[in-house]
């Protein structure tokens, strides 16, 4: 089931992309299309009623032409509802369709106006059959001739307008939200005080691509023309594949270049799937895909397709980076939970200890008894009394006393136990402890440090085959304020680290242990020190430190 889900899930999102984008590209093209009316016969119509052609294929804005023309063409049928559009400007004209008359007209431009004047006329829904205009030039000053007559589906313009701001406006759009989630990445990583320096140059290409061209296309009527020409810089346009280029060679972490390679992979199939559809449909995707390829081998210009490929990695890239600082974000929670649980089970174990000397000193107080009961029989001479309670005492004789190490109770018996499941191992073990009866560090904080100390010892010695290799040395001393601690103990094989120099835990049930360091380090940071880990090539590792006490108040 877990390998057919990674086959599913990663094909649902595929799937999912695939549609919002087909789903958004439905809103940057005009399924009408405008239609030239072809003139198939073009005349001049001389004083004397005659005739002579006139060649309609030579346009201009500027005739010296003078008389009446008449041109002929066909409006071909099933083209919906629409108008008919052409320039008046400087003209008399009259149209007519299957020989009624539409429109008559004579338009002169004012002067100094730039733009030529038009006309819309109105036809019956699906309308066809032959067009007639006729035409006489009045002014030679921005005039079209001949006429260019054309079919414009209604709402053409708006819908063509509307398509042409969305096909830079959506792109934009998404760029800029490749910019806002990357600048979120970066101050939280900064937050955490581990900034990812890679998502910079990530972030110019995603302002690259928000802004470039979109103010290409449409800064000319929302910008200040100061601020349009700074932002027109062609350089720009370079700036998103460089910036991308940089933020790849920054990150060249396996795990980062195998989720890349597996997105572009699905990408690849769906965009190849997506153009065998269009292909054999005759449709725009394979024609686009075309046009471009070979706009690109022939010009080597960065534009069109490769602005698509470069907003699709920066969006790739943007979301692998987020993907990653979230999956740490869980790994280190997750790593906040087990610590918080292995402290509760260190104080748990500690008390423990504390429960269990104190049984033994109440054991010790009732031996003294036993002693005081042995000598008694002895002076009396009940020889046979004093072998019934020395048999009794060696039934009941729990073990050896153990070993005092110091009069500190909490640092006595975390030694104890260490010293305990040493000699347990077949460890040798041996401490040296100068520390008063009291110290000013809670006990909470010596038992996270000490015990994570002794147990990594332990755990070490266990796995040296040859047990006369095993050893332990603890110290602990106060000096000047300071406690100094001190784990000297022998390993076998090689030390292993992870990312960071992070020295990784070689336990078997890793998900409940292996913290051990940050947690010692921690505390030690918390007592303005660190934490010194060495070995030596004697295979004997070394961790210490020193606490500053806190003055007792």
């Amino acid at each position: 089931m877990k390998k057919l889900s990674r086959l599913i899930f990663p094909l649902i999102l595929a799937l999912l992309c695939a549609g919002v984008i087909w789903f958004l590209h439905n809103f940057t093209v005009s399924e009408g299309s405008m239609v030239y009316i072809d003139w198939t016969t073009s005349v001049k119509i001389n004083p004397d009623g005659t005739e002579s052609p006139v060649d309609p294929d030579t346009y201009t804005n500027s005739p010296d032409t003078a008389g009446y023309y008449r041109f002929t063409g066909t409006l071909p049928e099933g083209h919906g509802s629409g108008y008919l559009l052409f320039e008046v400007s400087g003209e008399e004209l009259t149209l007519y369709l299957n020989g009624e008359e539409l429109y008559s007209s004579y338009s002169v431009s004012p002067e100094g106006v730039p733009g030529m004047s038009q006309a819309r006329v109105a036809i019956p829904k699906n309308a066809s059959g032959e067009v007639v205009m006729t035409c006489a030039v009045r002014s030679q000053a921005n005039a079209m001739f001949p006429p260019l007559l054309r079919f414009m589906p209604d709402n053409l313009e708006e819908t063509e307008s509307m398509a042409y701001a969305n096909l830079y406006g959506i792109p934009a759009g998404a760029a800029a939200v490749a910019l806002l989630l990357t600048a979120a990445v970066f101050l939280l990583g900064c937050y955490r005080k581990q900034p990812d320096w890679s998502l910079i140059p990530l972030f110019l290409a995603a302002l690259s691509l928000m802004f470039y061209r979109l103010v290409q296309s449409c800064g000319y009527f929302f910008l200040p023309e100061s601020l349009l020409r700074i932002l027109s810089w062609s350089g720009f346009a370079w700036l998103a594949p460089a910036g991308l280029a940089v933020y790849l060679v920054m990150n060249r972490r396996r795990s980062f270049w195998r989720l890349l390679g597996i997105i572009t992979a699905w990408s690849a199939g769906i965009l190849a799937v997506f153009y065998l559809i269009s292909l054999a449909q005759g449709s725009y995707l394979s024609f686009y895909l075309h046009s471009e390829l070979t706009s690109l081998l022939q010009s080597g210009y960065y534009d069109g397709l490769l602005t698509w490929i470069t907003l699709w990695l920066t969006l790739v890239s943007v979301f692998i980076s987020a993907y990653g600082v979230m999956r740490s974000f869980a790994v280190q929670q997750a790593e906040t939970r087990t610590l918080k649980l292995k402290n509760e089970l260190i104080l748990e174990n500690y008390q423990t200890l504390r429960t269990k000397m104190r049984d033994n000193a109440s054991l010790r107080h009732e031996f003294r008894h036993q002693l005081t009961a042995l000598y008694s029989l002895h002076r009396l001479g009940d020889y046979k009394g004093l072998g019934s309670l020395l048999e009794e005492l060696k039934q009941a004789d729990a073990g050896t006393v153990p070993v005092q190490y110091t009069e500190n109770i909490t640092l006595n018996a975390i030694l104890q136990d260490a010293a305990s499941r040493a000699s347990a191992a077949g460890t040798d073990f041996s401490a040296r402890i100068h520390v008063p009866d009291t110290l000013t560090i809670p006990e909470s904080d010596l038992c996270i440090l000490l015990m994570n100390m002794l147990d990594n010892a332990l755990d070490a010695c266990a796995r040296i085959s040859d047990k006369k290799r095993r050893r332990i040395r603890f110290q602990a001393e106060t000096r000047n304020g300071f406690l100094t601690v001190k784990c000297e103990n022998t390993y076998e094989g090689e030390i292993q680290k992870g990312p960071g120099d992070r020295l990784k835990s070689s336990k078997s049930d890793a998900d409940s242990h292996g913290f051990g360091i940050p947690q010692m380090s921690e505390v030690a940071k918390r007592y303005g020190s660190l934490l010194d880990i060495s070995y030596t090539d004697e295979h004997e590792f070394i961790v210490q430190t020193a606490l500053r006490m806190p003055r007792q108040k």
